[in-house]
């Protein structure tokens, strides 16, 4: 019985033995013949230099394209579709009193413009590997507001001009519009710093991952043009006699600018986001056109005025990235503008008969607009 164990005890380690050699000739012959054998993992962490061989140009190629260093692309173009709520410091100084009662029943409240509409675009490229440019413009447009009152001819614009002007006093209907188009284009230089985490367990597994981040530190020149007209028409007496107190107003700014903006990507997912201040020259104009009853004839010719001072323009974004394709994206996002030092139309009218009147600007408006974008971007 002892001699049956010991036999079959040298018979188990002879054929384990066999086992062993088999295996390893078999490992031998098939990397001398270029065939993929497993082997265990090496040991790995993001940002460290892989110095053992992996097992073919195949899989060295993988881990490459895996841990190319960011960003994967040297130029880029942006288009956005903007929609913005404009919140404009026009004050609330009363534009139309009922005669009547002597109370305001419209005021420069009442004409704050709506929702606008425009778009953003942008086209930039890395020149290098810290350094790069871009040009933009941004277009908002279709900013309009209006009201109208009603009354027994018993509404008036505000005196002393409301009683001077037949058409403006003992009217009928009064109807106020405010309009608004803000144009701004902008030359950027960046210098920017990527960094990205890059851990391919190991290429067999096809387990790579990239999350590339960068910041970029920008600095340029920006123009901005604000135009706006606000109109009061009064409509008096039968049949209908209008008479129009209208003023055009233009704001240019001129300056430069700074701002900061990061970018993060993972997957199929990247978010954005930027912010960008600028101290600004600008030069203010505002005209108007003659005032003429229908009975009371001219009663102010056309006027005008212009001022120089600064301005302020600050812009902040967040968008998040969809890429359908390596190299193009769908962008939503949110935004905030704001300006200062504008000469706003509806804080022109001057209700004054004096001598002078209407010939002074008030250039110390300022116009807050938040809303969302959508969009594309295309990047290669």
């Amino acid at each position: 019985m002892g001699f049956r164990m010991r036999a079959n005890g040298w018979r188990n380690g002879w054929a384990t033995a066999v086992m062993a050699a088999v295996s390893l000739l078999a490992t031998a012959r098939a990397q001398e013949e270029g065939v993929p054998t497993e082997v265990s993992p090496p040991a790995f962490t993001p940002g460290e230099v892989l110095t053992q061989d992996l097992p073919d140009d195949a899989c060295m190629e993988e881990l490459r394209r895996c841990c190319s260093c960011c960003p994967g692309w040297s130029h880029y173009a942006i288009f956005d579709v903007l929609f913005l709520q404009r919140n404009a410091q026009i004050g609330n100084a009363p534009l139309v009193y009922n005669a009547d009662t002597n109370l305001p029943v419209m005021t420069a409240q009442d004409l704050q413009p709506g929702i606008g509409t425009g778009f953003r675009l942008f086209y930039g490229q890395f020149i290098n590997d810290s350094m790069g440019w871009e040009v933009g413009y941004t277009g908002i447009y279709g900013m309009f507001g209006d009201a109208a009152v009603n009354g027994p001819d018993n509404l008036e614009l505000p005196p002393p001009l409301g009683l001077a002007v037949n058409n403006f006093n003992d009217a009928k209907q009064i109807r106020g519009t405010y309009a608004s188009t803000l144009n701004i284009a902008e030359a950027n230089v960046f210098c920017y710093d990527c960094c990205e985490d890059c851990g391919p367990d190991w290429c067999g597994l096809t387990r790579c991952k990239r999350n590339c981040h960068c910041i970029d530190w920008l600095a340029g020149f920006i123009w901005a043009g604000l135009d706006e007209t606000a109109n009061l028409n009064a409509i008096c007496c039968s049949p209908p006699e209008p008479a129009n107190y209208t003023v055009r107003t233009s704001t240019n700014y001129f300056g430069g600018q700074i701002g900061m903006r990061g970018r993060r990507e993972w997957r199929r997912w990247a978010v954005e986001g930027w912010w960008k201040t600028a101290l600004c020259g600008t030069n203010a104009y505002q005209s108007a056109d003659p005032i003429v009853g229908t009975i009371s004839g001219q009663d102010r010719p056309a006027v005008s005025a212009n001022a120089t001072g600064v301005g302020f323009i600050g812009g902040l974004n967040g968008t998040l990235i969809y890429r359908l394709t390596d190299r193009w994206g769908l962008r939503a996002g949110y935004n905030l503008y704001w300006l200062t030092g504008a000469a706003l139309a509806p804080a022109q009218w001057d209700f004054a008969t004096a001598t002078g009147a209407g010939t002074g600007i008030n250039d110390n408006g300022g116009l807050f607009l938040q809303g969302v974008n959508i969009g594309t971007e295309y990047r290669w």
